[in-house]
């Protein structure tokens, strides 16, 4: 019986021990080559200095958010959570994730990153996450096609209006990040935020597409197609070939897969292009050259029993060595992939000539992310994906159309306020 009684006591206290060095962590997005860095990084640098192993699980970018919600209600998810920044908030609101403004050292990790991008991981008072990596979209140029026909480098939109009527008539044009079949809440972003909008206003109760810098952002943002004609279609293959060929020599594309793309695919064109900051908007005496940017956060999920332990690996991943070493293996064994860290820090080390870090850490500086509202972003992104496409299809004036856009999403804001009243009043 006492050889039983040890026995099981034995068997309980290792699997306890098992239960407490280990963590379990949804990485969305993420390919088998990059998941794979990771957990090497991980592994050697945090689980050799803890002994709290991780089990990383990818998903994909299609259903991340139904799976993450099927787990905050079922309590069956992961202890960490990978994900785009404006879904956090989705959750934490609901409950589903810690406030880690309340674990130590969260503040000092905020304001390591770069400042645009904090709202869109928190709420008010509350965050919800802590960024690692992000998407951004600034400019990139021929330059050895703009120098032969006598164009310089457009630094406003008056100067890139300017360009495009020279460049058509030569047979080229020129394209924005996403054209009209994409996500182009991140273009039409980008106007709005230059003349001083935002997508909602200071209190997050109603839509802000309705103001006057918001209508006339919208406006200028459609007449890129409906009087100077860009480029509608701007797949990823379309864009390189595009570049590539000289067919479009100006476009907006993603510092993450575009500009390893060029430098890695595009040989013949190397030493001719630049990538560059984004036009800007001189508003108030200063320029504003804002553009959308897409960071990723780690959050730690409500239900689970290992918390201390997931922020202690939150802080690790957060750190500058941490997220300098993963951008430099990435770029290194992942062809044409350049991880953009939203550390400051590790940004400043990454390996890509000292011009165009530069370039896009001044980009950086100036990139934003919606802030995070009640309405779920589908609502919002299809919101503005009809509003562009009524004025690009059916002739809508596009006053009317964004300030209509506006309404539906002011009432979705309202019925979301009282949907979770009884979550909000425990923020």
């Amino acid at each position: 019986m006492r050889k039983k009684t040890l026995t099981f006591l034995t068997i309980l206290l290792l699997t306890t021990i098992t239960m407490a060095a280990s963590l379990s962590m949804w990485v969305t997005g993420y390919s088998n080559e990059e998941k794979r860095i990771l957990k090497e990084i991980i592994e050697d640098g945090f689980t050799k200095n803890t002994g709290i192993e991780i089990e990383l699980e990818t998903i994909s970018w299609n259903d991340y958010e139904k799976k993450f919600i099927l787990a905050a209600v079922t309590g069956d998810g992961p202890d960490i959570a990978h994900m785009g920044a404006i879904i956090a908030p989705q959750l934490g609101v609901r409950g589903a994730l810690e406030d880690l403004t309340k674990y130590p050292g969260y503040k000092d990790l905020e304001a390591k990153t770069f400042p645009g991008l904090v709202k869109g991981w928190r709420y008010r008072t509350v965050s919800f996450g802590i960024p690692f990596g992000t998407y951004l979209y600034p400019m990139f140029v021929r330059t050895d096609i703009l120098a032969a026909n006598g164009l310089k480098i457009p630094d406003n939109w008056d100067e890139f209006r300017n360009i495009i009527p020279k460049l058509q008539a030569k047979g080229m044009n020129l394209s924005l990040a996403w054209g009209l079949s994409g996500n182009i809440y991140c273009d039409a972003s980008m106007f709005m935020w230059q003349k001083g909008a935002d997508w909602y206003n200071e209190d997050l109760t109603a839509s802000a597409w309705d103001t006057q810098e918001g209508i006339a952002g919208f406006k200028e943002y459609m007449e890129m197609y409906t009087k100077y004609k860009l480029e509608q279609e701007t797949g990823i293959s379309l864009r390189v070939t595009n570049f590539r060929t000289g067919r479009v020599p100006v476009i907006f594309g993603n510092i993450y897969s575009d500009y390893g793309i060029f430098n890695l695919t595009a040989p013949e064109i190397k030493g001719k292009w630049a990538v560059v900051v984004a036009p800007g908007t001189l508003r108030g005496g200063k320029m504003h050259r804002e553009v959308y940017a897409g960071p990723s956060t780690l959050s730690i999920m409500i239900s689970s029993k290992k918390k201390k332990e997931a922020w202690q690996l939150i802080q690790f991943l957060a750190k500058p060595e941490t997220q300098a070493r993963y951008a430099e293996r990435v770029m290194n064994e992942i062809q044409g992939i350049t991880f953009v860290p939203t550390d400051i820090t590790a940004f400043r080390s990454l390996s890509i000539p000292e011009k165009d870090r530069l370039v896009i850490e001044e980009q950086a500086k100036h990139a934003k992310t919606p802030p995070f509202s009640l309405a779920p972003r589908e609502i919002s992104y299809r919101l503005l994906d009809f509003a562009a496409h009524e004025v690009i299809q059916q002739g809508k004036d596009p006053e009317k159309a964004i300030r209509d856009a506006a309404k539906q999403m002011t009432s979705e804001l309202q019925k979301k306020n009282k949907e979770f009243k009884r979550f909000l009043d425990k923020l």
